[in-house]
């Protein structure tokens, strides 16, 4: 190896975003609602000249120029030229790792690079289902696969029990024809019609659209079709057996009061109904036809046209892929996987997509999912023909948009009343996202996750699997100590080491008096004050501790100690904690604590309070700052009384630090657009 080329590659590990195998001490544990994995070591690669860097033997192999590191040496290859040294703090790391930058003998340093799986299904026919591509489901996975708790009745001709790719996703379902719990597919529609929606990703077979979902099957049929009086007989088990979503891949040119009355009984409960529109262009097709059903047409197999046989006359929502769809297949004897064509195996695509949502909004009406379907599919060129309505599915969209309604409902609850003109306060999150993106984060399933910055914050699906009343679904990001540390997160135990931020945490983006997030790193260790003990010490943008008596006057003092980083909270930002206010929650306007649970919103203090000067609105004045884990508030005397407290402007500072400058243009979707959404607030 020549060692002259080590140092400009050095330089290049520095400006690209490396994976450090990072565990977190503890004041970098944020304020979770669960408990955390043990933190692991920090890891870098050392190369060393031998010529200068002798190897001791005794007591232990070593190299002479890596004797006195406080981390443990391991020989990566057996010359001796690389090791491998693990920190058990990213501080102690991060000091070594700079001495260790100009010392004679080492010719070379590299973080430990984290390499992800990169997942996809890899059933063998994945590649044969054009379907899942055409209508997005492989991009909708980056967030869901389904939650299991989600059922997905299918009212068909039963469904084969004994399918390797349907083995372990049946719910226990009910055989109408021959009154038993045993509701076996004699013909292979039904079968058919389950894989499209919930064939499993096992690593065999086909991967249905919602892999993660289960299905309860309700045999109506037999080889020559299904009764509408038995239909509507498995709508109501349906219902009785709490699904989520029901599909019909089946119908008929006359309609049918009873059937008609049992989908408005599934529909009054909150249950998706789909049904398929008819193969017949000239005819009107029936459950489709019902105002209460999500009704589908069929597309050609690339999605960019209507089926030749698809119904123009059905009223249509939005169309899917009806020509060659690759499924689960089931003889009465053999299980196989063909392709089938018809509007029957365009619905379930669309029940699958309504499961991924459901997954994610729980809480969504019927209206919506119906709404959010028809809004994010694509139309088809040219828009407006007869029996393609909005136009074709997108099954990526449709979760995007759920995503964003998560989103919504943790705005609401805090800004909708401000917006609204219901709350004299200052914003927690502000009035608009400026930015709706994805970024890398390890423990998400793609190995990206849906955030949303705001001026204030950055909302993030942590877990699209907690109910939307779970204050820990969706969270705002550890962003303040991301800036003060320097340390960018990109997975519970995972952060991308930069310089931590030169930015104002207080007043004026130009201002050159309060202290940066890069200033706040010095005093993260300074003990707290007594108890009650007013608040006179100060800090400048050096970093310098000073006390002006004066300050005693404003009454600020030390509040309550948080053990978990041993920090006191200051009297006003306490106070602030503590509020009641008026909220948006349960659909309406009403008093509620601001804050719940208590840190959720701020995390942890990890600064004590600090008085400084800072220039707000052009004009230099008393601030106090303390930074929380997410967020930094501030204190400013001189501002009205519903906006002494603020919520700094750490989304707007964060996204600055990692991309280095704000979007120029809003996001396509505003989640405070969407606001309100019902299901809000806490239950």
């Amino acid at each position: 190896m020549r060692w002259s080329l080590i140092w400009p590659r050095l330089l290049t590990w520095f400006s690209i975003p490396v994976l450090l195998l990072v565990g977190s001490p503890r004041w970098l544990d944020g304020a979770h609602g669960h408990a955390t994995t043990p933190p692991g070591p920090v890891e870098w690669g050392v190369a060393v000249e031998p010529g200068r860097c002798a190897i001791l033997r005794q007591p232990l192999l070593k190299p002479r120029c890596l004797a006195d590191l406080p981390a443990r040496l391991e020989p990566i290859d057996p010359d001796g030229q690389w090791w491998r040294l693990r920190f058990d703090q990213p501080a102690t790391a991060a000091d070594w790792i700079v001495r260790l930058l100009g010392r004679p003998g080492v010719a070379g340093l590299e973080p430990a690079v984290r390499l992800f799986y990169q997942w996809t299904p890899a059933d063998p026919l994945v590649a044969q289902q054009e379907w899942l591509t055409v209508v997005g489901f492989l991009a909708a996975w980056d967030d869901t696969i389904g939650r299991a708790e989600v059922a997905v009745a299918v009212i068909d001709s039963g469904v084969a029990a004994s399918h390797p790719d349907l083995a372990g996703k049946l719910l226990p379902g009910y055989d109408y024809l021959r009154r038993d719990a045993d509701p076996d597919d004699e013909v292979g529609h039904g079968t058919a019609v389950a894989g499209i929606i919930a064939a499993a990703a096992d690593g065999r077979g086909m991967v249905g659209g919602a892999p993660g979902i289960k299905i309860v099957p309700l045999k109506v049929g037999d080889q020559i079709g299904a009764s509408s009086l038995s239909i509507a007989e498995a709508v109501y088990g349906a219902i009785e057996r709490g699904v989520q979503v029901i599909n019909l891949s089946l119908g008929a040119d006359t309609p049918s009061g009873a059937l008609e009355r049992a989908i408005e009984q599934a529909y009054a409960r909150g249950i998706v109904v789909v049904a398929a529109a008819g193969n017949t262009p000239d005819s009107v097709t029936f459950p489709a036809s019902y105002p209460e059903v999500i009704a589908v047409g069929g597309a050609t197999a690339d999605g960019k046209r209507l089926a030749s046989f698809t119904s123009r006359l059905t009223r249509v929502d939005l169309i899917a892929p009806a020509e060659n769809v690759l499924t689960t297949t089931w003889d009465g004897q053999e299980s196989s996987w063909d392709r089938r064509t018809g509007t029957s195996f365009a619905a379930p695509m669309v029940s699958a997509t309504a499961a991924l949502v459901r997954s994610i909004a729980p809480d969504s009406s019927v209206e919506w999912v119906r709404q959010t379907l028809r809004e994010t599919a694509s139309p088809l060129d040219p828009p407006g023909q007869p029996g393609a309505g909005s136009g074709l599915l997108s099954a990526r969209g449709a979760v995007d948009r759920a995503v964003l309604r998560r989103f919504a409902q943790t705005w609401q609850r805090a800004d909708l009343p401000v917006a609204a003109g219901q709350a004299q306060r200052s914003w927690l999150w502000g009035p608009a996202a400026f930015a709706v993106t994805r970024e890398p984060y390890e423990e998400a399933r793609a190995g990206t996750r849906a955030v949303a910055y705001f001026d204030k914050a950055r909302l993030e699906l942590t877990d699209p699997d907690r109910p939307p009343s779970d204050p820990w679904a969706v969270t705002s990001g550890l962003l303040a100590r991301e800036l003060i540390s320097g340390m960018e997160q990109v997975g519970d135990r995972r952060f991308v080491p930069r310089a931590p931020a030169s930015i104002p945490v207080a007043g004026d983006p130009d201002d050159r008096l309060g202290p940066t997030y890069a200033t706040l790193a010095a005093v993260l260790a300074l003990p707290p004050l007594e108890q009650g003990e007013l608040i006179t010490q100060t800090i400048d943008r050096s970093g310098q501790i000073g006390n002006e008596p004066r300050l005693a006057d404003y009454g600020v003092r030390a509040g309550p100690l948080v053990p978990e980083t041993s920090h006191r909270v200051a009297s006003v930002f306490w106070e602030f904690l503590q509020r009641r206010d008026i909220v948006y929650a349960d659909g309406a306007f009403r008093s509620d604590q601001l804050f719940w649970p208590l840190f959720a919103v701020t995390g942890f203090p990890i600064t004590e309070a600090y008085w400084t000067r800072a220039k707000v609105g052009g004009v230099e004045r008393d601030v106090l700052v303390q930074c929380f884990e997410r967020r930094c508030l501030t204190y400013t005397p001189d501002n009205p009384p519903g906006w002494r407290v603020e919520l700094g402007n750490v989304g707007q500072h964060y996204y600055r630090w990692r991309y280095g400058s704000l979007p120029d243009r809003p996001p396509a979707s505003d989640p405070a657009a969407m606001a309100p959404v019902d299901g809000s607030g806490r239950s």
